[in-house]
C-alpha cells in the first residue's frame, strides 16, 4: 500500500449498513475527504445478529464499489462491526470496524472501559465482540441504556439522561475509566456527556466510535499499511446464485452483489 503525500487528503468511505430515507452528513475530519454510502436493501437499524447477517452482502458490495471509486479506506459504521472481516477479504484497502477502533483507543487511554449500549438485547452481541478481541479483562461492563437505536433520536433530553446515568454507574460501580458510546447514533451526545461528567468532577475519556474509526483509518492510510492478506486472504472467484442474476465474485472483482 502506497503512502499518500502528506498534503493530499485521505479518501475514506463510511458504509452505513442500513437502509436510510436520506443520506447522513459526513463528519468533518481534518486531512480527509469523507463520503457515506448506505445500503439499498436491508433493515433500517441494526439490533440483532439477524440484522448483522442480512447487512453483510450489501456491505461487501459497498466496499468493492468504494475501492473501485478510489477510496483509500473504509469504515463500517455500526458497533456490531458487521461484515468487516468479509469486506477485508475482497478489498485490499483498510477496512475499519468502529467497535474495534473504539475499544483499542480506549485501551490507550484507560485500564478498563465500559460500552454504553442500546438495549439489553444487544448486551450478548457486544459481549461476544469484546471476547473475540480477548478484551474481557479490560472491559469493566456493558451497560444498556434502555433505548433501541432509532429510539435514541426520539427524545434528546431523555436519551442524554439515560446515557449519562449509565456512564456514571459504570464509573462508580463497575470501575470504568473510559466510556464508549455503544451506538453510533449517540455521537451527538458524546461531547455533552464529557462536559457533564467534568462538571460533576469525573474526568474520563468518552469515545465516539465513528470518529475513532475515521481517525484510525486515516492513520493506516498515512502509514501505508492495510490488513494482512495472510489473515484475510482473497477468496477465489466463484459463481454465486443471487436473486435477479447470476454473479461471479472474487479477487478479480468480476461482479458485485446487487
Amino acid at each position: 500500500m502506497d503512502h499518500p503525500r502528506r498534503t493530499d487528503p485521505v479518501r475514506i468511505t463510511i458504509i452505513d449498513p442500513v437502509v436510510l430515507d436520506a443520506p447522513l452528513p459526513a463528519p468533518d475530519v481534518a486531512g480527509a475527504l469523507v463520503e457515506r454510502r448506505s445500503l439499498s436493501a436491508g433493515t433500517a437499524s441494526i439490533e440483532s445478529r439477524w440484522d448483522d447477517a442480512f447487512a453483510v452482502p450489501g456491505i461487501i458490495d459497498a466496499a468493492i464499489r468504494a475501492e473501485e471509486a478510489g477510496a483509500q479506506a473504509i469504515v463500517v459504521n455500526c458497533m456490531d462491526d458487521p461484515g468487516v472481516d468479509a469486506a477485508r477479504e475482497v478489498v485490499r484497502i483498510p477496512v475499519v470496524g468502529v467497535a474495534e477502533a473504539a475499544m483499542h483507543l480506549a485501551l490507550c487511554l484507560s485500564g478498563r472501559f465500559t460500552i454504553a449500549t442500546t438495549t439489553a438485547d444487544d448486551v450478548p452481541i457486544a459481549r461476544e465482540l469484546v471476547a473475540r478481541h480477548r478484551l474481557d479483562h479490560r472491559c469493566a461492563s456493558i451497560r444498556p441504556i434502555g433505548l433501541p437505536p432509532l429510539g435514541l433520536l426520539d427524545d434528546d433530553a431523555e436519551t442524554f439522561r439515560l446515557f449519562a446515568d449509565a456512564a456514571v454507574a459504570a464509573i462508580e460501580q463497575d470501575g470504568a475509566e473510559a466510556i464508549i458510546a455503544g451506538c453510533t447514533l449517540l455521537a451527538d451526545q458524546v461531547d455533552r456527556l464529557d462536559a457533564h461528567l467534568l462538571a460533576s468532577g469525573i474526568d474520563v475519556p468518552v469515545i465516539d466510535p465513528l470518529l475513532a474509526g475515521l481517525h484510525h483509518a486515516q492513520t493506516l492510510v498515512r502509514l501505508g499499511v492495510s490488513h494482512s492478506p495472510l489473515g484475510w486472504p482473497a477468496p477465489d472467484a466463484k459463481d454465486i446464485v443471487w436473486p435477479g442474476a447470476p454473479l461471479r465474485l472474487g479477487p478479480a472483482l468480476e461482479g458485485t452483489v446487487r
